[in-house]
């Protein structure tokens, strides 16, 4: 067989089975190949999509601490990931922003739940980023009924 040249590394290689390899045997070249490979699949099927999701929460319910631990024994990953999405923030979103108010799945916590009562919920612009889809509001508890609005506020008594 003819040589013929990597596509990611472009040394000379000999193929080896497939007669349309077009990487070489190398684990960088191989590794480069199957993660294009599995990015187009992830993009263009919505079954392999819905599978690797689905295989990924069962890996996080079995691995719940996985990224605390590792957080905590890669500090200097922590900084630089964080360093990076400030400045993502400040790339895409405009004005510099708290970077306190990046939502993420787990920011209620026991520490910090909200007490039973009546709320407002007032949609914020755009100016967060959130995670996991999560549903930023302003929550701000009523205690005079005068600040509601509208009939569904008044609470009518409950009738059979």
């Amino acid at each position: 067989m003819e040589k013929r040249s990597c596509k990611h590394c472009h040394q000379l290689f000999t193929p080896a089975r497939n007669p349309h390899q077009y990487v070489c045997s190398r684990r960088l070249c191989q590794n480069v190949r199957k993660t294009t490979w599995r990015r187009a699949k992830h993009r263009q099927d919505a079954d392999y999509r819905e599978n690797q999701h689905h295989a990924y929460q069962i890996w996080q319910k079995n691995n719940p601490e996985y990224w605390k631990d590792y957080r905590a024994a890669h500090p200097s990953y922590t900084d630089r990931n964080r360093e990076q999405q400030m400045e993502r923030n400040k790339r895409s979103r405009g004005p510099p922003r708290n970077a306190s108010l990046i939502a993420k799945c787990d920011a209620l916590t026991e520490k910090n739940t909200v007490k039973a009562g009546r709320y407002q919920l007032i949609p914020l612009s755009g100016a967060v980023i959130a995670k996991c889809d999560a549903l930023l509001v302003e929550i701000s508890l009523l205690t005079d009924t005068s600040q509601q609005t509208g009939d569904d506020c008044k609470n009518p008594p409950y009738r059979h």
